[in-house]
């Protein structure tokens, strides 16, 4: 009981912080990762940031497409009423390539970077996969089930289809 009423204290609160900053045309929304990272979105007002199941879900505007994030892996959600430099998922500044997407044995990332420190996270927020890999080097996801992922690589977050 104490967890739900955590988390939904925690819900209650972020609901009350968004109704008061969501007067403003645009709303500056920083989400803040375990991982250190932070990813930015500018949602304007008909956009939507709200909860299903144990994901936040965020949609700039009402033409756009929505970004599930499990839960269990912010740290902070910060509203501004700045205009923030977006990072949407999927985009990212080191062009890592993650493929074949969708796969069945294996995965692999393409980087700059040598070496890079991969998770992989079920939409539950569940970790189910990490380790260090080289650009190129095949990832084992032969024992996941089939699904949809969230796999995490130097600071860039990209969707990962499990046949």
């Amino acid at each position: 009981m104490n967890n739900n009423y955590h988390f939904f204290s925690k819900v209650y609160f972020i609901f009350l912080m968004f109704i008061g900053v969501f007067a403003f045309a645009q709303t500056g929304v920083k989400i803040k990762y375990y991982t250190g990272t932070e990813q930015g979105f500018n949602v304007s007002s008909s956009g939507k940031l709200y909860f299903s199941g144990d994901n936040l879900l965020v949609k700039p505007e009402a033409t756009s497409t929505e970004t599930s994030i499990p839960v269990s892996i912010i740290q902070k959600i910060t509203f501004t009423d700045e205009i923030l430099a977006t990072q949407e998922i999927g985009a990212n500044k080191n062009n890592l390539q993650l493929y074949p997407n969708p796969s069945t044995n294996y995965i692999r990332i393409k980087s700059e970077s040598k070496s890079m420190a991969v998770k992989i996270y079920s939409t539950s927020g569940q970790l189910v996969l990490s380790g260090n890999y080289k650009s190129d080097e095949d990832i084992n996801v032969s024992k996941l089930n089939a699904g949809v992922y969230l796999v995490q690589a130097n600071g860039v977050t990209i969707k990962f289809i499990k046949k």
